[in-house]
């Protein structure tokens, strides 16, 4: 064999090589992007909560608006609410989601209520959202996200006031952080910006506060949780929105 042919048989051999090297590599490539991207759906799925109510939205779903159908989109709050007894008059759909942040609303605003078709949407928004690596700019521009997603869909959107907890709450790993503080600066925020944007605000935490801005206890069954006659006082805040707005109530 001449030398020659023996430099094409080597370089013929040494480029199958790297190609099956390369193939092997992008299959380890691909598992490991097949594995990340199975990570991220997980995440996302789980932080969304988009699979909490999706058989129910299934069976809701509307091309065009229902008259009187409000979806109330919160926490816990919203969770353990008794709306069909609060709001007589008014198709509610309880979209509530216990310790969730007002991110994961935009998660699901479209699955939750867009494609309900309701004729308003109630936000409520918990204390659990703020934290030290959350600044108020950044809620406040969740909230105005959550407007312009609801009026782009003829939606009329109701934010509610967050409701402080009980004076003794705080943040375990933040002794610092002044939650309660923190909650009233962005009530403050929330209502100028609702006002200054034409957007219906139903102040359901100067319903259950005491005069130094805490959960009353007489309206609570725990530092966070209302009792039955704390949903009544708030019930009582929003539905007065929900009447001027919608008049379905009346």
């Amino acid at each position: 064999m001449s030398r020659t042919w023996k430099i094409v048989l080597i370089l013929s051999l040494v480029a199958n090589i790297s190609i099956i090297y390369v193939a092997i590599k992008a299959l380890e490539y691909r598992s490991h992007i097949n594995e990340f991207r199975d990570k991220y759906r997980a995440v996302i799925s789980e932080f969304s909560g988009r699979d909490v109510y999706y058989e129910d939205n299934l069976r809701l779903r509307s091309d065009t608006t229902i008259s009187c159908r409000v979806v109330f989109l919160g926490t816990q709050v919203t969770k353990n609410w008794d709306l069909s007894a609060s709001f007589p008059g008014y198709e509610t759909i309880n979209r509530g989601i216990e310790g969730q942040r007002i991110v994961g609303f935009l998660l699901r605003f479209r699955s939750d209520v867009v494609n309900l078709h309701p004729q308003a949407v109630v936000i409520e928004i918990s204390s659990y959202h703020f934290r030290p690596a959350s600044s108020l700019e950044e809620i406040g521009e969740y909230v105005a996200s959550l407007a312009d997603l609801a009026r782009a869909n003829n939606i009329v959107p109701i934010f509610t006031t967050v409701i402080p907890p009980a004076d003794e709450v705080g943040i375990d790993d933040y002794p610092d952080y002044q939650l309660h503080d923190s909650v009233v600066a962005f009530n403050g925020r929330l209502k100028d910006y609702c006002a200054a944007n034409n957007l219906a605000l139903a102040d359901i935490a100067a319903a259950v506060t005491t005069d130094r801005g805490y959960l009353n206890g007489e309206y609570a069954i725990s530092p966070v949780d209302l009792n039955a006659e704390g949903y009544a006082r708030i019930s009582e805040a929003v539905r007065q929105s929900l009447d001027t707005l919608t008049n379905c109530g009346k």
